[in-house]
């Protein structure tokens, strides 16, 4: 009787101690989370090494410069999110392509920093705005332009005064925070030769610059 106890107690021994087979559920478990973990980790480390392919001044770049193969070179940069905000070789550069600001040589080129009308005679010259402006102002948008020169001894303003229509736009930037936390939207305008000097005595006088968005400049 007691040698038939000790046989079965080493079956039960032999049983706990016996390797999984392949059909083992724990073992299917144990081998997907492996190869799951292996995955992610090999997709976390291509993510983190993934390149795009954009384009960088190749020297430095005037206001209303051609953008072409002479001034401009492609390179390989981790931008991750934000590459969809810098010229690429997917997107369209005609003869027109030119900066609409000064870009540094090695310098990223913004999206946002090329236009595809000629600059002419303008000149850039930066207005800060209140920040509720329509988000219909952007780069490439046009605007007419008001004064409302200011009141002496006063912070009354007269009746506003068209400077001109259809400025170009290009460039819109939000500002705000700091101290004061004082929120506004400073726009690069584009403004012919004869309309840049009363726009810069409207800026000296403080007068109050108004502009109101165009839709006959929409393309």
């Amino acid at each position: 009787m007691s040698e038939q106890v000790l046989q079965g107690t080493r079956s039960v021994k032999a049983a706990r101690i016996r390797r999984p087979g392949w059909k083992d559920p724990r073992l299917a478990l144990g081998a997907v989370l492996v190869v799951a973990s292996v995955a992610g980790t090999m997709y976390l480390v291509g993510e983190m090494h993934e390149t795009t392919t954009v384009y960088v001044a190749r020297s430095n770049i005037t206001l209303g410069e051609q953008l072409t193969a002479e001034n401009m070179k492609t390179q390989e940069v981790q931008l991750g999110e934000t590459a969809g905000r810098y010229l690429n070789p997917d997107l369209d550069i005609d003869d027109l392509a030119r900066a609409n600001t000064f870009i540094s040589a090695g310098e990223l080129i913004p999206v946002t920093s090329v236009t595809h009308s000629d600059l002419g005679s303008r000149r850039p010259i930066n207005i800060e705005l209140p920040a509720d402006l329509t988000s219909s102002i952007g780069p490439g948008s046009f605007v007419d332009v008001w004064i409302a020169k200011r009141e002496s001894g006063g912070n009354t303003y007269g009746v506003p005064e068209k400077l001109s229509s259809m400025v170009e736009v290009a460039a819109r930037v939000e500002s705000g925070g700091g101290l004061v936390d004082r929120q506004g939207t400073n726009l690069e305008l584009l403004v012919e030769p004869n309309q840049l000097e009363p726009l810069l005595q409207a800026l000296a006088n403080e007068s109050r610059i108004i502009v109101i968005y165009n839709p006959a400049g929409a393309k």
